[in-house]
């Protein structure tokens, strides 16, 4: 941990063993248990789970598949339980995968409880991991062909207000330009985002909106949302 990090106690949420509870400059972060599961809350909302793997996984997986073209260099924005990076790895044309994961809390709960449900992502030679908000990772044009936010709970539904920048029209172009032709930015969402769909169209981007059946919880199945811009 950082040494800005400080840990709080506080109750533990009904059916859930708290592993820890810290306070960092991005926030309050809790990872929990329940049963086989992790959870993380940020600032008291829910962020992510081992449960939300189905999702996560195919965001990289689709983005990837409409890519043409070997040797492809993928740029993840949240590196989380670390599904979304090993379906990335996954596919054998990736040469290079970069993560930027601006919580070094996160990153240690994903080497320490996540890493050996998703295949060590980070300990694959093709990944470089920067401690970084992705919207701050330096990006030249044409340097990607892909670029995949699993950042946050998509652009309705916020758990740092600072991440709405990445979905703005600055940001968004940003990602989109820093694609090769034919390049896919993905985005990941919890609930329905038609303005982030419009914004993406207005870049110039070609747009598709894919709905994916996920775990909302390890009982219960959901639907998630993924944006997948391609650069012409």
């Amino acid at each position: 941990m950082t040494d800005d990090t400080e840990t709080r106690s506080g109750p533990v949420p009904s059916g859930r063993e708290v592993i820890e509870r810290v306070i960092t400059a991005t926030g309050e972060w809790q990872l929990q248990r329940t049963g086989s599961h992790y959870e993380i809350i940020c600032n008291g909302v829910f962020l992510m789970a081992s449960y939300n793997r189905d999702s996560d996984r195919a965001l990289a997986a689709l983005a990837l598949r409409g890519i043409p073209g070997q040797g492809l260099r993928v740029l993840v924005g949240g590196l989380g339980v670390g599904y979304t990076a090993q379906a990335a790895l996954e596919d054998p044309r990736v040469e290079r995968l970069d993560v930027a994961e601006i919580e070094p809390v996160v990153v240690a709960w994903h080497r320490a409880h996540f890493a050996g449900l998703c295949g060590q992502p980070l300990e694959d030679p093709r990944t470089m991991l920067f401690l970084s908000d992705v919207y701050d990772v330096p990006l030249r044009s044409g340097s990607y062909d892909a670029v995949l936010l699993d950042t946050d709970n998509g652009p309705g539904w916020l758990v740092r207000e600072a991440n709405a920048r990445l979905y703005g029209p600055q940001g968004l172009t940003g990602f989109l330009q820093a694609l090769r032709p034919g390049g896919v930015l993905g985005c990941w969402s919890a609930e329905p985002a038609p303005r982030l769909a419009e914004t993406l169209a207005r870049a110039g981007a070609s747009v598709d909106v894919i709905e994916v059946e996920d775990r909302i919880a390890p009982d219960r199945r959901g639907t998630a949302w993924l944006y997948l811009a391609q650069r012409h």
